[in-house]
């Protein structure tokens, strides 16, 4: 096991294979030596052949960039998260949908392959560190990779909804005086995405997700017969941000459950994107068209 971490580790850039139509990822370690707390043993994880992937101990990035020339200020580039109770993630190929419906609009995708429980036996900490740390790292490798550092994004389903709240409530400034130049950078995103998020469990209240004058603008949506992430909770991350006076926007759909919110989904909910896009231009992260 031993072996198997050092040879990825070894290979900074790791290139797992496109499903169907997709592009071919970039991918990174977030670490390039593993988590500081990583055990020896720590792997990848892997996928069980349904699209969900299982005991992610160390981990990854993966980005995904439109076609083209890259704009001489780079490119918005969304970190997306997807869902799975912190105990694996799904559909990770191709972030859920989102590369197949932000690529063609010139924004990059960075999917965020984020530590799970087990190995993890504080996930949750762990998944914030690495949301953390893949903006840091985005910011860091900006001019190599095409990223405008600038217009960061992170978004989530439900975990990964919750992952997005802790990191837009807990980022910091960086140091300056850091060995590792990677946590120079901010970890501030700048924007987030809420999609059905989830209050944990055992359900967290907000003042678990400190919210204050300088979060980043929040788009939240959650629908009225979801019975995972009720949307009392979404509900209350708008509050919090009236009540901080930052720019949010709460979309609150009467049905689609848990999964209201899957890109190209049945119902109104699937087609949040539509709203997403305008929204992104109205607090000055894309130019109006």
């Amino acid at each position: 096991m031993r072996l198997l971490t050092s040879l990825l580790l070894a290979a900074v850039w790791v290139f797992p294979a496109a499903a169907g139509d997709l592009p071919r990822p970039l991918a990174a370690p977030l670490w390039e030596h593993g988590p500081p707390n990583a055990p020896a043993d720590a792997t990848p994880g892997g996928d069980d052949g349904t699209g969900r992937y299982w005991d992610v101990g160390l981990p990854s990035l993966w980005l995904y960039s439109p076609e083209g020339p890259t704009p001489e200020r780079g490119r918005v580039t969304v970190i997306a998260c997807c869902g799975g109770g912190y105990t694996h993630l799904t559909r990770l190929v191709g972030a859920d949908g989102a590369v197949e419906a932000f690529l063609p609009k010139g924004v990059a995708v960075a999917a965020l392959r984020y530590r799970t429980a087990p190995p993890s036996e504080q996930v949750e900490a762990d998944a914030l560190a690495d949301g953390l740390r893949a903006i840091r790292l985005l910011r860091a490798n900006a001019d190599k990779w095409g990223v405008d550092p600038g217009r960061i994004g992170i978004l989530g389903w439900s975990a990964g909804g919750n992952l997005s709240l802790n990191v837009a409530s807990h980022f910091d400034d960086g140091d300056p005086s850091a060995a590792d130049p990677v946590e120079r950078e901010s970890s501030r995103p700048d924007f987030v995405a809420l999609l059905s998020p989830w209050p944990s469990r055992p359900a967290r209240t907000m003042a678990s997700y400190p919210i204050g004058p300088k979060v980043p603008p929040a788009f939240i949506a959650s629908a009225e017969d979801d019975r995972t992430a009720p949307v009392s909770f979404a509900r209350s991350i708008a509050d919090a941000y009236q009540s901080a006076g930052v720019d949010h926007h709460l979309w609150v759909t009467k049905t689609g459950g848990h999964g209201a919110f899957t890109i190209g989904g049945p119902g109104e909910g699937g087609k949040w994107v539509e709203r997403f896009w305008p929204w992104l231009q109205q607090v000055g992260v894309l130019d109006a068209r």
